[in-house]
């Protein structure tokens, strides 16, 4: 039971690391600075999913080996601990939707002022009485 106990203490320590790096990656979403940060950001999140996947792995492996499962009723302190993860995850997965969305809105914003600097380069010819000109004037010169 030691054992579970430490491989829940070490994800309660890894939820916490990914909880400031949510934080970081928001903060910097949210301030639109340092923007080149983001990838290295990226990829510690990453390197500590896949760090939790295998402790996770671990958990269960051990939960079977001493034939007990989560939520851990059977022991309050391991209950105690894997209420605290579910929680922290439930919240860590709150932060990393918005931090999607805050993604999907700047691309979003991205896409419209590309579509309107595309508007530019074709700009719509009004005639003197206010309607839009069927033809493209020619901005060639003519020679004379």
């Amino acid at each position: 039971m030691l054992e579970l106990d430490s491989t829940l203490k070490k994800i309660t320590a890894m939820l916490q690391a990914l909880s400031e790096i949510l934080q970081s990656e928001q903060q910097l979403l949210i301030e639109n600075s340092l923007i080149s940060q983001l990838n290295e950001i990226i990829n510690k999140k990453n390197q500590l999913l896949i760090q939790l996947k295998l402790l996770d792995e671990r958990r269960i492996s051990i939960s079977k080996q001493y034939n007990i499962q989560s939520p851990y009723n059977e022991d309050p302190i391991l209950a105690t601990q894997w209420q605290s993860i579910t929680d922290t995850t439930k919240l860590l997965a709150k932060i990393n939707r918005d931090n999607g969305l805050i993604i999907q809105n700047r691309m979003d914003k991205t896409q419209q002022a590309i579509n309107h600097l595309k508007n530019l380069n074709n700009p719509v010819i009004y005639t003197n009485n206010g309607y839009q000109q069927a033809e493209i004037i020619s901005s060639k010169r003519a020679k004379v």
